[in-house]
């Protein structure tokens, strides 16, 4: 992968703050041509910069109305419980982020559900009954004062 130029840059910059672009202000913006900017684009999607475009629910339109940040530990950390683990957490519909953390924890989560009812039901019925989990600690999203898909490179 060769490395990106200023204005393959300011395209992505773009792109991840609104990817419903308008070509003609596009082509304003950095100084290029219409078909430049889709070559730029269909580069970027091909070499994996561009990872996929979604667009961004509401969690709370839709009746989600509870996060939880939940740490989790591992009984053992050998390769086939962990694979096991990672397999399995990443099929829970409920977990919106998870992440593999050093520290005292093996797993961070970002769980959204309705409510504290369907928390925890997710904690009993899913998460609980994994193969060698040995701790789960909880901490329950009061505000969401920031989140951001952007990234600022």
């Amino acid at each position: 992968m060769e490395q990106l130029n200023k204005q393959e840059l300011e395209l992505l910059r773009i792109l991840q703050k609104n990817a419903k672009f308008d070509i003609g202000d596009l082509t304003t913006r950095l100084n290029m041509s219409r078909s430049a900017i889709y070559d730029k684009i269909k580069k970027l999607e091909n070499e994996g910069y561009i990872k996929e475009y979604v667009a961004i629910v509401d969690p709370r339109k839709v009746g989600l109305n509870f996060s939880v940040i939940i740490s989790v530990s591992l009984n053992s950390q050998r390769l086939d419980y962990v694979q096991e683990f990672s397999r399995q957490v990443t099929a829970l519909e409920e977990v919106a982020d998870a992440y593999v953390t050093g520290g005292i924890f093996d797993y961070i989560l970002r769980v959204v559900v309705k409510d504290l009812d369907a928390f925890n039901e997710f904690i009993t019925t899913k998460l609980a009954v994994i193969p060698n989990v040995s701790k789960i600690q909880s901490s329950f999203v009061i505000t969401n004062i920031k989140q951001s898909t952007a990234l600022h490179f």
